[in-house]
């Protein structure tokens, strides 16, 4: 709890991602608890608190603003902002220390944290995973998506022609596929590839039984899952994750069709998709030979689910 408040204390400012997801989830408003320790990130930007030394206490998140954030907790209250360029961002300089917050949004409810302290020659990293308990009865419908800054219709595009080559259908005429994945953009944090930039992933999260589940995209729907009562909705337990990685001479993609766990962020099966070509039918064929790889290895993702706890 001690450190969790320190923590806390220094959160002048943070970003709700590791990556410059814009599209990725906004978080709901509403209390959360909060599992603090040491981090280390894997899995572009999936976050893995180390279970031996977690620390648990609870915050409150609540919009300002479409651009800031305040939040709450063991006495302490703080702003965070949006950034134009990579989601919410950060930094805390002060006591000899500068500190660098990222937060990932994995789902409305479900937010992945991960800082870093440089300072008297000492470099320390610490993290936060937040689980919404209880959201609040106002959620800032208004600004899911008002502000997204990167134009993702091809990728949009493509998750729809996959889905339907494999057969995915919405469970009632309350769904549409849009509502299943989240396409983003994700900084290459790592030197071992010798692009240059970011890759752009196209992502499903996956319950017990490997159901896909919806994802918050229209207001109504981002209404709905933040007030449903903890325990009533499937959690998120595996994420399907397409890594789109563009190839020159000749151009075309080289997909890396992933299968992660959230809780740990471990990738716990990849294949490759590659494919000549720019547009969104060659990024559905990448997508799908990705995919038959996985599922000629058991892997198993589907039917559309509606994301009811059963």
């Amino acid at each position: 709890m001690r450190y969790l408040a320190q923590t806390l204390s220094a959160l002048a400012a943070c970003c709700v991602t590791v990556s410059s997801a814009t599209a990725d989830p906004l978080p709901c408003q509403g209390r959360y608890s909060a599992q603090s320790g040491s981090v280390t990130l894997s899995a572009d930007g999936m976050v893995y608190l180390d279970p031996r030394n977690r620390r648990e206490g609870a915050v409150d998140l609540t919009y300002e603003g479409c651009d800031r954030i305040t939040v709450s907790g063991q006495g302490m209250r703080m702003q965070i902002t949006r950034s134009a360029t990579s989601g919410w961002t950060g930094t805390l300089a002060g006591g000899g220390a500068t500190r660098i917050f990222h937060f990932n949004a994995v789902t409305p409810r479900l937010i992945g944290s991960w800082m870093e302290a440089f300072g008297g020659g000492v470099t320390v990293q610490r993290g936060m995973k937040l689980t919404l308990l209880k959201g609040t009865e106002h959620q800032p419908e208004d600004c899911v998506f008002d502000v997204d800054r990167q134009n993702f219709s091809r990728e949009n595009a493509a998750a729809r022609a996959f889905m339907a080559a494999q057969g995915l259908v919405p469970p009632s005429s309350e769904f549409s596929r849009q509502d299943y994945f989240r396409a983003a953009e994700v900084e290459n944090r790592t030197q071992t590839e010798s692009r240059k930039g970011s890759a752009r992933h196209i992502r499903f999260m996956l319950g017990d039984d490997g159901a896909m589940l919806p994802v918050a995209r229209a207001a109504v729907r981002f209404r709905e899952i933040c007030r449903a009562e903890a325990g009533t909705l499937a959690p998120p337990r595996r994420m399907l994750d397409f890594k789109i990685v563009p190839i020159e001479n000749p151009d075309g993609y080289t997909i890396f069709a992933r299968v992660i766990d959230i809780e740990t962020g471990k990738i716990i099966a990849q294949r490759e998709g590659h494919v000549i070509g720019t547009g969104a039918e060659a990024m559905t064929l990448a997508m799908q030979d990705g995919a038959a790889q996985l599922i000629g290895d058991g892997v198993t993702f589907g039917p559309l689910s509606d994301g009811v706890a059963r």
